[in-house]
């Protein structure tokens, strides 16, 4: 017993010891956090005129000060995501973050349960609350973009663990996101998924309503401790959400109507979604102004991809202005550099430079993008739109070059070297379009976003697409577009379906059905005035002349192939349609310069006449200066306006061959 009570009697000594070094020690800690505190007080991360090394220094003065203390753990993980622009820098970021969240749930477990539990609790442990949500915020970001979508839903129900009375995060509208963003993958990629798209785009939608729900019902509790607008913004938060969600389902009236609850809130209106709810129910002249406000909006924010940038590539074509994207993007990618977008931001100035004639440039774009790792900060696109996107761009590209081959020498057939550069586009057309179908035919979402035309997530334009669609399934489309003249609920999308059942007839060889349903598209479109319109008239326009070539009728033939030059002039070269013109010309008959451009033009697959009211007129003025030879040219429609403005090309006499290939390239508003 003795023995017993000596262990004992050390026991309690021990134990009395213990607890005065560790109430000396918390005392020491406190007075160590509180210096911390007034330091931090001295600096804003982000402010103005702070210096960036200044704000790792402080962070690493304070965890060697308490490397129990959050805040140094916290100012870190800001430092490092505030400089995180791939997925190095956000794995980098992530790791100061979770371990300052984990230290910040440590020691303040009674804040986060108390601190709406009344305005005075509030008011008084607020600041502690937004470091904790700017920690959950800047990490989940991190494990979004490194796609870890996994460890985003373990995030946000851990910090819905703590039963906020409010949610000041939106912890369940990031949740939907997360499902949105993660739909095309099932629980055998991700546990928190369903195994269909449908399954988890209900899931999204069934959070956000939840979200709504528990907003109204703490909406009476949380006006006596908060703003009455801090309510009124989480809704707000909600009704985004819902907004893309509607918009992903072709349900446009239930978007409309949460895009409109949004409106009158101009600072948190998010301008480039509605731009793309714009383009997807076309309205394209109201899409493009909202995307224009979004790109001056999106200034400065560096890392982010700007899907306003890409998105005004596909309207400038369809407007036939690919110049304006050419210029915009060379200079926007020269000023930006290497960074997160750079690959969409090249794949956009492809496209440019593709309906603007320069297919080498194009080319060179493409394969940029292809050998660049592109991450997805801040959008619901994701690697393989990246990866299709870049395959179709590709194809049409090739398309292009055979047609080129054609355009350039009509008897192509009798050069080996052209045949032998031919094989090979070919045979490298049919890599790439194997691999657009195995990337199709492993895309759940195919019908919905590809199929359906204009779908939000689709990032390949309309034109695009039927060139992908065109030598495959042509009877399956024809009537899949036909059930979607019937239900889709976007009325000005309806006619592309028609346009795209009248050409896949043609590719069938059925001009009959073809014409019957291209008559009647032209007869309700053909007075549209929308410049938004042109890349669909002309391909309107296309068809109807291959469908009245192929029906021996020469007066239609010839009316629509003079509307297609006149409407799309940049289309026609890589088009089957050929042209004819009216050829006007001034020239000294002694100058054998102008014979030789003359010659060179014949090559060309292209048709020249000397009279023909009805064709349009190619005027050409030879003369020399300055031991040079110099062509201007011009080019009127049938119909007298102008569809190529004066312009001239100078050469030598050496140089001629290259001046013709330049010169039929310019009669199509192309500059080679």
């Amino acid at each position: 017993m003795r023995n017993l009570h000596h262990i004992c009697y050390k026991s309690v000594i021990a134990t009395l010891f213990l607890c005065i070094a560790a109430g000396a020690n918390a005392q020491v800690n406190s007075v160590k956090r509180y210096e911390i505190d007034i330091r931090r007080e001295e600096m804003n991360v982000s402010g103005p005129g702070i210096l960036p090394n200044e704000v790792m220094l402080r962070a690493k003065e304070f965890i060697r000060k308490d490397p129990g203390y959050y805040v140094g753990y916290m100012f870190e993980g800001f430092y490092r995501y505030d400089r995180a622009g791939d997925v190095a820098g956000y794995v980098q970021a992530a790791k100061p973050l979770k371990q300052a969240l984990e230290l910040f749930e440590k020691d303040y477990a009674v804040t986060l349960r108390d601190v709406y539990s009344s305005e005075g609790a509030y008011e008084e442990y607020k600041d502690r609350l937004y470091d904790y949500i700017y920690i959950t915020d800047k990490l989940m970001d991190c494990y979004s973009n490194i796609e870890r979508p996994d460890s985003v839903i373990w995030l946000l129900n851990r910090y819905k663990s703590w039963g906020f009375q409010h949610d000041e995060l939106g912890a369940d509208n990031y949740i939907a996101w997360t499902y949105h963003r993660n739909r095309f993958y099932t629980s055998k990629k991700f546990d928190f998924l369903y195994n269909s798209v449908e399954e988890n785009e209900m899931a999204a939608l069934h959070f956000l309503k939840q979200n709504l729900e528990n907003i109204s019902k703490n909406a009476a509790k949380n006006e006596s401790v908060i703003s009455y607008w801090k309510i009124v913004g989480a809704k707000l938060s909600v009704y985004h959400y819902l907004s893309i969600i509607y918009s992903y389902l072709h349900k446009p009236d239930s978007a409309r109507l949460y895009y409109n609850y949004m409106k009158p809130y101009g600072s948190i209106f998010p301008y480039n979604n509605y731009a793309i709810f714009c383009y997807t129910t076309g309205f394209f002249e109201e899409s493009y102004a909202y995307f224009s406000y979004a790109k001056q909006l999106e200034i400065y924010d560096k890392y982010r991809l700007k899907e306003s940038i890409y998105y005004m590539s596909i309207l400038d074509a369809m407007k036939a202005e690919p110049q304006k994207s050419v210029n915009d993007l060379s200079l926007y990618i020269k000023q930006t550099g290497v960074r997160p977008g750079w690959g969409w931001y090249n794949m956009g100035l492809a496209r440019a430079l593709m309906y603007n004639g320069q297919l080498d440039s194009s080319m060179i774009c493409i394969n940029k993008a292809g050998k660049f790792n592109d991450i997805h900060i801040g959008t619901t696109w994701g690697q393989n739109h990246y990866a299709f996107s870049h395959s179709v761009l590709k194809f049409v590209n090739l398309q292009r070059k055979e047609a080129a081959i054609r355009f350039e020498d009509k008897y192509y057939w009798l050069s080996p070297s052209k045949l032998k550069k031919l094989a090979e586009i070919k045979l490298e057309q049919y890599v790439t379009q194997m691999l657009i179908f195995n990337q199709l035919s492993s895309n759940p979402e195919r019908t919905d976003v590809y199929y359906r035309l204009f779908a939000s997530e689709a990032t390949i334009s309309f034109d695009e697409i039927f060139y992908m669609l065109k030598d495959y399934g042509r009877s399956y489309f024809i009537k899949e577009f036909g059930k979607q003249i019937e239900n889709d609920e976007r009325d000005n999308i309806r006619k592309y379906f028609k346009l795209f059942q009248g050409k896949l007839y043609l590719e069938k060889g059925d001009a009959r059905s073809a014409l019957k349903i291209l008559e009647d598209v032209y007869a309700k479109d053909s007075m549209s005035e929308s410049e938004y319109d042109k890349l669909y008239m002309a391909r309107l326009f296309e068809a109807l002349a291959m469908a009245n070539d192929m029906s021996g009728t020469e007066s239609n033939f010839e009316k629509f192939r003079n509307q297609f030059y006149q409407t799309y002039p940049q289309l026609v070269p890589y088009s089957s349609v050929k042209m004819k013109f009216r050829l006007e010309m001034q020239t000294d008959d002694s100058d054998n310069s102008s014979k030789q451009i003359l010659s060179g033009l014949k090559g060309f697959n292209i048709d020249f006449e000397t009279d023909g009211e009805n064709l349009p007129a190619v005027k050409l003025r030879f003369s020399k200066a300055d031991n040079k030879n110099i062509v201007e040219y011009s080019v009127e429609s049938a119909w007298g306006t102008k569809v190529v403005e004066p312009s001239s090309i100078t050469y030598t006499d050496t140089d001629a061959a290259n001046a013709a290939k330049k010169l039929a390239y310019a009669i199509f508003n192309l500059k080679i």
